[in-house]
């Protein structure tokens, strides 16, 4: 091969890379069936709960806080986040008066709804969560009374339930807003 000119061997390439991509059948494409949902999957005193994408602005390891006096218990403190404070709120104190205990675990997960800009502490955050639309259910389900206002719904998967949790509806209760003493 060592008496091919440029011409040749650019050729013979040519060659190689159109055989090449004869014989490929290319990646495979992701078809959009409009039959999955997702959101972001949290524990929260026991329960497993789902949130929808479009509600959480960020998910945040547990920040170091400063206290804020006056305010009620479930007011866990202030937090700079990247020169931004955030007001962040104990959801399980808040809904039940049971404290969240603070582990390697324990999330912060971030809502930005209404000029409600908080960070909500939860047990754990186990990360994306993907359903199909038949998993979906519509009825009113059994759930702790704490959680009722705030869900409805939710998804069958397997055995587990999943309730869907919304956000905003917190940010939109009144009493949420109320944390001074």
């Amino acid at each position: 091969m060592g008496n091919i000119d440029k011409t040749d061997a650019f050729v013979l390439l040519r060659d190689i890379e159109d055989r090449c991509h004869g014989c490929s059948n290319g990646l495979p494409r992701k078809q959009e069936t409009g039959s999955e949902w997702s959101g972001i999957a949290f524990r929260l005193a026991g329960n497993s709960l789902v949130v929808p994408l479009g509600e959480v602005v960020e998910i945040l390891e547990f920040p170091p806080l400063t206290p804020v006096p006056m305010t009620t218990p479930w007011v866990r403190g202030m937090a700079n986040i990247r020169g931004s404070l955030l007001p962040v709120i104990d959801l399980g104190g808040y809904l039940d008066g049971s404290m969240t205990k603070t582990t390697a675990r324990t999330r912060i997960l971030v809502v930005d709804h209404n000029d409600v800009y908080t960070g909500l502490v939860v047990d754990e955050v186990l990360g994306m969560k993907h359903f199909m639309k038949d998993e979906y259910v519509a009825s009113e389900v059994v759930v702790e009374e704490f959680l009722k206002p705030y869900m409805k719904n939710g998804f069958q998967s397997g055995e587990r339930y999943w309730g869907l949790f919304s956000l905003h509806a917190l940010a939109e209760m009144p009493q949420f807003l109320q944390v001074a003493v």
